[in-house]
C-alpha cells in the first residue's frame, strides 16, 4: 500500500436497513450517502453523516456543513433532496415515527444536548434538566422512548409519547445506565447496560412490572445489544476486539472492531473492521452464523499489514496498562501512538497511519492509558481531575516496551493534547512529534469548545487554576526540543483551530520552526479525501524524516 492507495479506500461510516433495503454513508471525495445497488444520493455542500429509512422509498440524511457540527436533516424522496430541519443548531440522531414526526437530539437550548420531538413543524423538548442526553431507543409501536441522560452518572428515563410524561426511571449511584438503538425486545421489555458493578453488563427492564433482571455479566464491557426472535446478540470488548456474541451461544464474530448492531429479518447488520480491512458493512445470519460482507472498502488495495498484539506493563508501579504493539522485528526506531477521547481505546481496526509507520521501519505502540474505556468504570475514572498527569506518565512509560533509541510521538484530539504535553513535559525523549487537532490551553479550550464538552471538562477536570495552568502545554512551549508538526481543522468545534494558532504564534515569537497546516472547511478530523490523505502523508513523512 502507498499513499495514493488511500484515494481508493472507501470505508462505511454509518448505515440503515429496512426489509433488506440498505443505505449507508461512505467516504468518497467526501462523505456521501448511498443507496445500495442504486448509487449516490445527491446532497450538496454538506458532509453526509447518517441515514435512516422513513419507509421503503423515503430516506432521511444527516448532513454536516464543513465539519462544524451544526448538523442538518434532509429528506430524499423521488430522486430529490430537500431540507427538513436546517437552522443554527446541531440536530442529529433521528428516529422517525412517521413522515412528519421524529425524535432527534439537539443543542437548541444553547446549554447542552436534549431529546426533542419534531411533530409537523412543532418542536417539543422531552428531556429536562442540565445534563446531556447520550442516546435513546424507541419501542416497537413507537409510543415509548427510553433515553440515557448524564455525564458519568447517567440515568435512564422511560417516556410515554402519547401521554407526554415520564413513566419510569432507572438509576444507580455512581454508575452509567445506557441503551443501544434497538433495545426493546417487545413493547414492555427493553435491554440496557449498566456499569454499577464496574463493567458494563446487560440487564432487562420490564416497564409494566417496574422490575430489573440481570441478563449477561462478565469482566468485559458490553456496548450493544439486539434481539432477533428468541436470540440475544451483543458485543463484548476484549482488549480492543469488539466481538459479536449470542447469549448462551457461540461467538458470531471473533475479532475486529464491530459496532452498530441492527436487526432486520433473520440478520444482524453491523459495521466491522480489522487491522487489514477498513470499515465495511456486514450481516450475519443469526440462525446459521453465516457472515456476508456487503461493501468492499479496500477496493483491491493490499499491503503487508501487521496485526497488533496485546501487551501489558506497569506504569509507575501504580497501575497495569494494556497496549497494542505493532512490530515486524528488528526495528531501530519507534512511535508512541496516542488514542483520542480520553474516553476511547486502542482497537483492532484498520489504521493507515500506523500501518504506514510500520512500513517505514517504526515499531508502534498504542497504550490504553488510565482513563481509557474497555477496562471497567474504575479504570475509566483513574484520570479524574488529573488529565495530563497520570495518563501522561502511562504514555511515557510505554516507551520502555519499544526497546529502541529513537522514539517519535503522535496522536489526535485528546491524543494530540497528550502529544503536546509529552513534548513540553518530557522534552528530551522524542526525535519528532505530530499533534493532530489538539488543544493546548485549558483556559481557552473550556471557553471556546462546544457546550457539551464544556460540561464534560468541568466535571472531568474541574476549575483549579493552578492545575489548569500546569496541564496546559502552551505555558511550557519553550521546553520543546523535538521537531513538531501540528494539524487542525478550520471549523473544529471540539478543539478549535485557535488552539493550534496559539502554538504557532508562540513558537514564532521564540524563533522556533514549526510545520503546520489548518485545513479549510474541516472540523474535528478531515472529511475531504484530499485533506485526509494529505494529513496522513504529512504525519508519516514528518516523523520519518526527523527520526532517521
Amino acid at each position: 500500500m502507498d499513499f495514493q492507495d488511500l484515494f481508493k479506500i472507501r470505508p462505511v461510516y454509518s448505515f440503515d436497513v429496512n426489509n433488506g433495503k440498505i443505505s449507508y454513508v461512505i467516504r468518497d471525495k467526501k462523505p456521501l450517502a448511498y443507496i445500495h445497488g442504486e448509487g449516490i444520493v445527491p446532497l450538496e455542500d454538506v458532509y453526509a453523516e447518517g441515514v435512516e429509512w422513513i419507509d421503503d422509498k423515503k430516506l432521511a440524511i444527516i448532513g454536516d456543513p464543513g465539519g462544524s457540527e451544526k448538523r442538518e436533516i434532509y429528506i430524499y424522496d423521488r430522486n430529490k433532496v430537500f431540507p427538513l430541519l436546517k437552522d443554527k443548531y446541531d440536530n442529529f440522531e433521528t428516529y422517525f415515527i412517521n413522515d412528519d414526526k421524529f425524535l432527534f437530539i439537539s443543542n437548541r437550548d444553547g446549554r447542552t444536548l436534549h431529546l426533542y420531538l419534531y411533530d409537523n413543524g412543532d418542536i417539543i423538548q422531552i428531556s429536562k434538566g442540565e445534563s446531556p442526553v447520550e442516546n435513546y431507543c424507541l419501542s416497537p409501536n413507537k409510543r415509548k422512548v427510553v433515553y440515557s441522560q448524564g455525564i458519568y452518572d447517567n440515568d435512564l428515563y422511560v417516556y410515554n409519547l402519547d401521554k407526554g410524561e415520564t413513566i419510569s426511571k432507572i438509576s444507580y449511584p455512581n454508575s452509567e445506565e445506557t441503551v443501544s438503538l434497538y433495545c426493546f425486545s417487545d413493547e414492555n421489555n427493553f435491554f440496557f447496560m449498566s456499569n454499577k458493578d464496574n463493567y458494563f453488563n446487560i440487564y432487562n427492564f420490564n416497564i409494566q412490572k417496574g422490575e430489573t433482571t440481570e441478563v449477561i455479566k462478565s469482566n468485559h464491557e458490553k456496548y450493544d445489544i439486539v434481539s432477533v426472535g428468541d436470540k440475544i446478540i451483543y458485543t463484548e470488548d476484549v482488549d480492543g476486539d469488539l466481538k459479536i456474541k449470542i447469549y448462551q451461544g457461540k461467538e458470531l464474530v471473533m475479532e475486529g472492531f464491530n459496532f452498530y448492531l441492527t436487526p432486520d429479518q433473520n440478520y444482524v447488520y453491523y459495521i466491522g473492521s480489522t487491522y487489514d480491512k477498513h470499515f465495511d458493512l456486514y450481516r450475519v445470519n443469526v440462525l446459521n452464523g453465516k457472515i456476508e460482507r456487503i461493501t468492499n472498502s479496500m477496493n483491491g488495495v493490499k499491503g503487508d499489514f501487521v496485526k497488533p498484539k496485546v501487551v501489558k506493563y506497569s506504569s509507575e508501579g501504580e497501575v497495569e496498562i494494556h497496549a497494542l504493539l505493532y512490530e515486524r522485528g528488528r526495528e531501530d526506531k519507534g512511535v508512541v501512538y496516542i488514542h483520542g477521547g480520553p474516553d476511547w481505546e486502542c482497537t483492532n481496526s484498520f489504521n493507515p497511519t500506523i500501518q504506514f509507520l510500520v512500513d517505514k521501519g517504526f515499531k508502534v505502540i498504542c497504550p490504553n492509558y488510565r482513563g481509557s474505556t474497555g477496562y471497567g468504570r474504575k479504570f475509566n475514572h483513574l484520570n479524574d481531575k488529573d488529565l495530563g498527569g497520570g495518563d501522561l506518565k502511562d504514555v511515557v512509560n510505554s516507551v520502555k516496551l519499544l526497546g529502541v533509541n529513537k522514539i517519535a510521538i503522535t496522536g489526535a484530539s485528546y491524543g494530540g493534547y497528550l502529544t503536546m504535553m509529552a513534548v513540553t513535559k518530557y522534552s528530551d525523549i522524542w526525535c519528532s512529534a505530530a499533534a493532530v487537532v489538539p488543544f493546548v490551553n485549558w483556559f481557552t479550550e473550556k471557553k471556546l469548545e462546544r457546550e457539551v464538552l464544556q460540561q464534560y471538562d468541568e466535571m472531568k477536570m474541574g476549575n483549579d487554576e493552578n492545575l489548569l495552568r500546569d496541564r496546559s502545554p502552551i505555558f511550557f512551549i519553550d521546553n520543546i526540543r523535538s521537531p513538531l508538526l501540528i494539524l487542525a481543522g478550520e471549523n473544529d468545534p471540539r478543539c478549535p483551530a485557535e488552539e493550534t494558532k496559539q502554538v504557532i504564534e508562540k513558537l514564532k515569537e521564540n524563533n522556533i520552526d514549526v510545520e503546520y497546516k489548518i485545513y479549510e472547511d474541516e472540523g474535528h478530523g478531515f472529511s475531504k479525501i484530499d485533506d485526509y490523505v494529505d494529513s496522513i502523508k504529512r504525519v508519516v513523512e514528518f516523523l520519518e524524516e526527523h527520526c532517521r
